[in-house]
């Protein structure tokens, strides 16, 4: 039987464009099979919406629901969030407010889907909201690949 899983991982080519360590990944892959370039991982396992985050955060929450992810961001003083463009929601709306960045893609990112194979945003586009100098430099550096930034403060 094929797993069904909520695990889509952010293309590589986006880390390459950020050129960035993160501290944390918050969201990360319990099969370690993702390549966020994080020093420290919270797995579903170790439940990253209970740890404490710190430092310079990479969060791709579970897409089916993101909101309680976006609180916690908003709490946050530095780091990236990759979410659905679906902005009208509360979560992903105050992360957006709270945010000095946001980075739109030019087109729907391909995700890898956890089983190796590679799948489009199917139903919706996908935005990364950065918080602090340092992610919003790196999202400037991924802008000139692929998609537009805008600082919002």
């Amino acid at each position: 039987m094929e797993k069904t899983t909520d695990d889509w991982y952010t293309p590589e080519w986006v880390f390459d464009g950020l050129g960035l360590q993160f501290d944390l990944d918050v969201a990360a892959s319990s099969d370690n099979s993702d390549y966020v370039p994080a020093r420290r991982r919270y797995t579903i396992e170790d439940n990253g919406l209970e740890k404490a985050w710190y430092g310079l955060i990479w969060c791709n929450p579970p897409y089916s629901s993101p909101t309680k992810w976006c609180y916690k961001y908003e709490a946050h003083d530095q780091g990236l969030i990759l979410i659905r463009a679906d902005l009208s929601t509360r979560g992903p709306y105050r992360a957006l407010m709270s945010s000095n960045a946001i980075w739109i893609p030019e087109k729907r990112l391909q995700f890898v889907n956890g089983r190796g194979g590679r799948t489009g945003a199917v139903n919706f586009s996908t935005v990364m909201l950065g918080k602090g100098p340092v992610a919003v430099n790196a999202m400037k550096r991924l802008a000139q690949i692929n998609g537009t930034t805008r600082e919002l403060h």
